[in-house]
């Protein structure tokens, strides 16, 4: 599930050049973020506040993220790229990063709202094959 909710945050706010077809995403603002949530999770004004400042606490995390498949053909095929010692720390760094985050935001969140922003995360996911690892 940790997994799961991890690659929901890496997805939801890291959009990087794709390693499938070359196009730049242009990343989304903290404040375009909210916005996105906000429609989807029918956020009152008061969760808009405290994840727009979580977003923006957070901001450093989902900024040059790069999955350590990139390079390796699509997402969730088995193939992994040979992470130096120091990626791997880098990597792991940002776990724990992007668990926090997902602790503090979900405290924002009614139970019914995380139930569909995981939802939200998993058809995500199975859209553009980043499923649980086997």
């Amino acid at each position: 599930m940790k997994k799961i909710l991890l690659l929901a945050v890496f997805a939801a706010f890291a959009f990087n050049v794709s390693a499938q077809n070359g196009e730049k995403h242009e990343r989304p603002t903290p404040a375009q973020m909210v916005e996105k949530l906000a429609k989807e999770l029918s956020l009152t004004d008061d969760q808009k506040a405290k994840v727009l400042a979580l977003n923006e606490e957070y901001a450093d995390v989902f900024v040059g993220h790069k999955c350590p498949h990139n390079g390796q053909g699509k997402p969730g095929n088995g193939k992994k790229k040979d992470l130096t010692e120091e990626q791997k720390a880098e990597f792991e760094a940002r776990k724990a990063k992007h668990e926090e985050y997902n602790t503090k935001f979900k405290a924002i969140l009614t139970d019914e709202q995380i139930a569909k922003w995981e939802e939200n995360q998993k058809k995500y996911h199975a859209e553009h094959g980043h499923g649980p690892k086997k």
